[in-house]
């Protein structure tokens, strides 16, 4: 996918040469490995899915990019449109470019929608041309099955962490925090971990139950970032980590884990 208006963008050279570039491109029009072990963790080992069927959550992706865990749970809440007054589910979707946003994440989701068949796609030579009709029909079904989506770009820090989770009603849901491969940079795992945490106790405060879920690589060779720099952060400011899965086969080469992260007051309370 692409537009005019948004090739002049400099995260548009994401599409053909780097993986990343620091504070200019940070990789969201690719799919990384651990996006894939966050939705796996989701999808088979936890029961998070399960839970909001039954009641509020918002889930908060951090670092979206293609969005493979928050595609995950979309599909997983269609069936929520068969029930009458479905709990609310508030999902936002952040990625530092908005082109990123605009051109794989919210397009991925609305693939998803499409492709469980909510409206029927025209389909031409491989490719799938929406219907004129679809953002009503989209606004509609999101409405029938209590969905909301938001997406936010920019930069991570406090001002961000307010407008993914800002002091409203729905702050007091029980919150999950996504991410994945957001701690290969030494220079931005502080400023990750501030934010995280911010998530976590701004969700605390109002009364909810939050949690994070961090899928990273072990070890980024080459760049610096790590698991046990990002722990030790991590428990410097106050939060808590522990590994809660690492998957099958990651131990040949570089390993790779899911980290379920809690700010350390809710860890002291459930103990």
């Amino acid at each position: 996918m692409a537009e005019d208006s948004i090739l002049d963008d400099a995260s548009a050279t994401g599409l053909s040469t780097d993986d990343i570039k620091p504070h200019i491109y940070e990789g969201g029009f690719k799919t990384w490995e651990c996006a894939v072990d966050l939705a796996k963790y989701l999808a088979t080992k936890s029961d998070y899915l399960s839970r909001m069927l039954t009641c509020p959550f918002t889930i908060v992706e951090l670092g979206a990019g293609t969005a493979l865990p928050s595609q995950l749970i979309f599909n997983f809440l269609f069936p929520k449109g068969r029930v009458p007054e479905p709990p609310r589910t508030t999902m936002v979707v952040t990625d530092f470019n908005p082109s990123v946003l605009k051109l794989a994440t919210i397009p991925n989701l609305t693939l998803n929608y499409l492709l469980a068949g909510a409206i029927g796609p025209k389909e031409s030579g491989g490719d799938i041309e929406c219907l004129d009709d679809l953002s009503p029909d989209f606004q509609a079904f999101l409405r029938k099955c209590n969905i909301g989506i938001r997406a936010i770009s920019g930069s991570w820090g406090s001002d961000f962490a307010a407008m993914a989770l800002p002091d409203t009603s729905d702050t007091a849901d029980d919150v999950v925090i996504l991410a994945s491969e957001t701690i290969y940079s030494p220079a931005s795992t502080r400023v990750f971990t501030e934010t995280l945490l911010d998530l976590l106790r701004r969700s605390e405060k109002a009364g909810g139950k939050a949690v994070a879920l961090v899928a990273a690589k072990k070890v980024y060779f080459g760049v610096g970032g790590s698991v046990d720099d990002f722990l030790t952060v991590l428990r410097e400011l106050g939060g808590e980590g522990k590994v809660v899965w690492t998957p099958e086969g990651s131990g040949n080469g570089v390993g790779r884990c899911i980290l379920e992260v809690r700010n350390r007051a809710e860890v002291d309370v459930m103990t």
